[in-house]
């Protein structure tokens, strides 16, 4: 794991599992795994602990570090607005099979 990822404040978009796409807060460590926020579905107060190798680091940090989960949605709206696209193409080929479920198409 790099040192870099670990500084609290920094954001991160996350490469794999359910959330891939998304951009997240580091708001701590636990052992080797990451503790990430975004305010909605992973608030401060349940924050995801996601392995290192899972996520892609931003030039961008949350400063100063929001303290409340409205401020945290609020750093990150702008990011995740522009990104709603899934980033693999395992999630792509899932996103079409919700939509299709969706539409009710077969």
């Amino acid at each position: 794991m790099e040192r870099w990822i670990c500084e609290t404040g920094r954001i991160v978009l996350a490469k794999a599992g359910r959330d891939a796409g998304r951009f997240f807060v580091v708001i701590g460590t636990e052992g080797s795994d990451l503790l990430l926020a975004d305010g909605e579905r992973r608030t401060l107060a349940k924050p995801k602990r996601k392995n290192p190798a899972h996520v892609q680091r931003t030039e961008q940090t949350a400063d100063p570090m929001p303290q409340t989960d409205r401020a945290l949605r609020t750093v990150l709206r702008v990011l995740n607005e522009k990104t709603n696209q899934p980033q693999t193409k395992f999630n792509q080929v899932r996103k079409e099979v919700i939509d299709d479920v969706e539409t009710g198409c077969n």
